[in-house]
């Protein structure tokens, strides 16, 4: 599953709007919180913002945003230290995201084919071994177990 986060910071001065819109997002928060599976529920509605197909096809609008990714492990390639591992997506088990860990980044998880984890990743920019500019490259920021 996929939801996204927005990396954008708050521009400008803080009107009275603003904060009574911010005060009902966090009466919200707060009840999607305490209510059982709320927030899971959410995170399923929002998991719609990151569709395998349009990144497939365009990657770079994806590019600088955060998303939790849950998912099958399926490969996994070392790198040096780090790993480059397949992940099949819950709920599209048909295709393979690549998902680059880098070293610590796991942090005490062992990460294991076949097993399902949540990734938090971040869609980068890279570079090739001749330098060129590689947009959507799924970094991984944190994994839990599943």
């Amino acid at each position: 599953m996929a939801r996204r986060k927005s990396n954008k910071g708050n521009k400008g001065s803080v009107n009275g709007t603003a904060v009574c819109i911010g005060a009902v997002a966090a009466v919200v928060l707060g009840i999607l919180a305490f209510s059982g599976g709320g927030a899971k529920r959410a995170a399923v509605d929002n998991a719609r913002n990151f569709s395998i197909a349009d990144y497939r096809t365009d990657a770079s609008r994806y590019t600088n945003n955060r998303y939790s990714i849950e998912g099958r492990v399926e490969n996994i390639e070392t790198l040096g230290n780090d790993r480059l591992i397949a992940v099949s997506v819950t709920g599209n088990s048909q295709e393979r995201l690549p998902l680059l860990v880098r070293s610590g980044v796991a942090q005490g998880v062992n990460l294991t084919r076949g097993d399902t984890f949540l990734f938090e990743v971040e869609c980068c920019t890279g570079h090739d071994n001749d330098q060129k500019e590689i947009k959507g490259v799924l970094v991984v920021r944190r994994v839990e177990t599943k």
